[in-house]
């Protein structure tokens, strides 16, 4: 594993305790931290959040990026490392593209099954 792996690892498990113990989205609203990408230089991370049920990614990723200052204040106490990386939200589609992916699917299953 290399190091920008171990650091995105590490990230990814602080913002998950982070997202958990400080921050309040509505109720029944999951975030969750599926990957973080940092560059290179360690200046910037890419922090990819599916947010369920998908009606409220606007309004959670707001949430998000309103406490974007908080979150980053206390990712800083708790990564040692020189440099912490700027952090920034992105949603992560990949769980409604594979869902629609799986939609495609069964109905070519149907259609075979008809025929």
């Amino acid at each position: 594993m290399s190091r920008i792996d171990q650091i995105n690892e590490l990230i990814k498990q602080e913002l998950a305790k982070i997202i958990l113990e400080e921050l309040e989205f509505d109720p029944g609203v999951f975030a969750t931290i599926m990957n973080v990408e940092t560059s290179d230089s360690l200046e910037t991370a890419n922090v990819w959040v599916s947010i369920f049920p998908e009606g409220n990614t606007g309004s959670t990723l707001e949430t998000l990026n309103k406490n974007i200052g908080l979150i980053q204040s206390i990712l800083n106490k708790r990564i040692a490392l020189r440099f912490v990386p700027r952090i920034a939200f992105k949603i992560d589609k990949s769980q409604s593209y594979a869902s629609e992916i799986e939609k495609v699917f069964k109905k070519i299953d149907e259609k075979n099954e008809v025929e």
